[in-house]
């Protein structure tokens, strides 16, 4: 089937023989020889462990051609997947305790998705995640950083720690992003409550939130996410190997769609949580029931919550329902 992601990491979603090539060309003594040993190494026991082997694997990407690369690669892994059209996330700012400058990540990240753009033609958008552990105070340094890249970065996202760096100190630099044109996304309600979520829409006027999970313990903010008709990037696997959702019939990902919430369903960060979108709609049809056709809806949830022109809204709808029809056809 057709997919659409919204909300994915590349820094969480590189391929592992593309780091196992890194791990082989700067650390040649490694014991990690081949992808199944590598693999061992994203099997989490907590969130903490996950931010362990988040730190680790960054260690090998040093140069931009090694952010370019990984970028192709990852991207060409997801056209394998079908997925014709995807926003992505990406934080300059996370390696510069390693030396590589942020206008460096810039540079190499935007050029690895305009040659898959050109190669497999499927439209991309880059998101700049500014990232709340880096602080408000600078934020707006990172804003300006990004300005000479605003053609290729069609917005920010506000990842990170949202329980000790909560969403109102960011209001200004928001307020000024929307003003420079850039569209706005925040991550909210995945380890933090409701009233995150509610700051994010109302402080910040983010126009898709990130995770939202926390949102089912709070009906009127419910209800408020289902008349604005405000995306929630769902991310039901990393939600639970964060172990955020403790049990797989815990999760509201059912709840929310039952509602009428506008639920989009994306991996975050696929290989660190060893999962794939195709995996991730199979996950949803056999544990929380999703029928074809509300499988079909929540694809056109994801083009319909996009930042893709019009023009490309309208070629992307042909072929989800060209699909969809052929599909549904045959099963009925």
């Amino acid at each position: 089937m057709p997919k659409i992601e919204l909300h994915l990491h590349l820094e969480g979603a590189f391929t592992l023989e593309y780091l196992l090539e890194l791990i082989r060309k700067y650390d040649p003594a490694s014991p990690v020889r081949n992808v199944q040993e590598l693999r061992k190494h994203f099997e989490f026991n907590d969130f903490e462990h996950f931010l362990k082997a988040w730190n680790w694997k960054n260690r090998y990407f040093r140069t931009r051609e090694d952010f370019q690369k990984s970028v192709f690669m990852t991207i060409e892994a997801l056209v394998k997947q079908n997925v014709i059209a995807l926003e992505a996330f990406f934080s300059p700012w996370d390696f510069l305790e390693a030396g590589i400058s942020s206008e460096d990540v810039i540079r190499a990240t935007i050029a690895g998705a305009e040659d898959a753009e050109k190669c497999f033609g499927i439209p991309i958008n880059l998101i700049a995640d500014i990232v709340r552990n880096h602080g408000h105070e600078t934020a707006i340094n990172r804003l300006d950083e990004l300005m000479p890249y605003k053609e290729k970065i069609c917005g920010i996202g506000l990842g990170g720690d949202e329980i000790h760096f909560p969403a109102a100190p960011f209001k200004d630099v928001f307020r000024e992003a929307r003003k420079r044109g850039f569209r706005v996304i925040a991550h909210a309600g995945e380890s933090s409550g409701p009233d995150s979520v509610r700051d994010a829409v109302c402080l910040l006027g983010a126009e898709r939130i990130g995770h939202g999970i926390t949102s089912i313990h709070d009906p009127s903010l419910l209800k408020m996410l289902k008349e604005k008709q405000i995306p929630l990037e769902i991310c039901p696997t990393s939600n639970l190997k964060t172990k955020v959702v403790d049990k797989v019939e815990n999760h509201p990902v059912r709840s929310f769609f039952n509602e009428g919430l506008l639920v989009t369903i994306n991996t975050d960060d696929p290989t660190m949580f060893g999962i794939s979108i195709t995996e991730e709609f199979e996950f949803l049809n056999k544990s929380y029931g999703f029928t074809l056709r509300e499988i079909k809806q929540l694809t056109k949830n994801a083009l319909h919550a996009s930042f893709f022109s019009e023009k490309e809204k309208v070629l992307l709808n042909r072929k989800i329902e060209a699909f969809w029809e052929q599909i549904l056809t045959e099963k009925n």
